[in-house]
């Protein structure tokens, strides 16, 4: 049923030629690269790079959908308490969307145990305590209130409305496989710079929608857009952004050593892997 509602609101929107601007800057987008049911089609934007899905979903769509319809697995099951109380003493370690890798990530880029960290786009918590058990200070933003309330009151984390995350409060604002899901990802960055202390580290992980992956993995790259992933990051997009922000670029498994060397520059390292990891810093100014 959600499926089919989801293809009755775009076969609507095309047919009133609606949602066919870049959800992120308002351009235009260029000609279809990828369709889907006939209805849906996938575009790179012309003025930002940005690989998005049209027609595309308003932000009052995606707040109700990830309010009851959004289901993905580890993501959205909310454990028992015996079930949480197992996962605790393993530190969510065998979850497969376990934080432990990022939070190497985040060590490698400089980030250091005592800073804070927001969470933006927690889930149900579990990412959020991986950090705190790593000596990060937390504040996590999620947007399904189910979940949000779960990651409070089971796991005690110190969960807020995105509106209430201040300007230059945190060390870190990390996200882990969001981006792809916002209504506009340069408001989601633009949230992170104002929230970054100067000298604080903006790090996204997502699919990776790099065209080079989609010639080695055609199957995978098409069912990786749709109705969940209105837009996918690649290294076009990151290489457009460092215009204005001198961001790093690399894919899974993650090149530690060259991580700990980035010295601030705009870098982009190989796109083979099929996770992304976008990262830049914000100018001690």
């Amino acid at each position: 049923m959600r499926s089919l509602h989801y293809l009755r609101l775009c076969a609507i929107k095309s047919i009133l030629n609606r949602g066919f601007h870049c959800p992120s800057c308002g351009g235009k987008g260029g000609p279809a690269i990828d369709r889907k049911w006939l209805v849906t089609s996938f575009r790179r934007c012309n003025d930002c790079a940005l690989l998005f899905r049209t027609p595309t979903t308003t932000e009052e769509e995606n707040e109700k959908f990830y309010q009851s319809d959004y289901e993905e697995s580890t993501t959205t099951d909310l454990p028992s308490n015996a079930e949480l109380e197992a996962l605790k003493k393993e530190n969510f370690a065998s979850l497969s969307t376990s934080y432990l890798g990022y939070i190497e990530v985040i060590r490698a880029l400089g980030g250091k145990p005592g800073g804070r960290v927001v969470d933006f786009g927690c889930s149900w918590g579990y990412g959020s305590h991986q950090l705190q058990q790593a000596g990060f200070s937390v504040e996590a933003f999620e947007i399904s209130k189910p979940r949000a309330t779960y990651a409070r009151e089971k796991l005690n984390i110190a969960t807020v409305d995105q509106a209430d995350i201040r300007p230059e409060s945190c060390d870190v604002f990390l996200s882990g496989h969001v981006i792809e899901h916002v209504p506009s990802v340069e408001n989601m960055i633009a949230l992170g710079e104002r929230a970054l202390r100067p000298g604080g580290l903006f790090i996204a992980f997502t699919p990776n929608g790099s065209l080079a992956l989609r010639a080695r993995n055609p199957k995978g790259w098409h069912q990786s857009w749709g109705g969940v992933h209105p837009q996918l990051i690649d290294d076009v997009f990151t290489q457009r952004m460092s215009d204005r922000r001198a961001f790093i670029a690399a894919t899974y498994p993650y090149p530690m050593e060259a991580l700990r060397a980035w010295d601030g520059s705009p870098r982009l390292l190989p796109m083979e892997g099929h996770e992304l990891m976008i990262a830049f810093r914000k100018p001690n100014v």
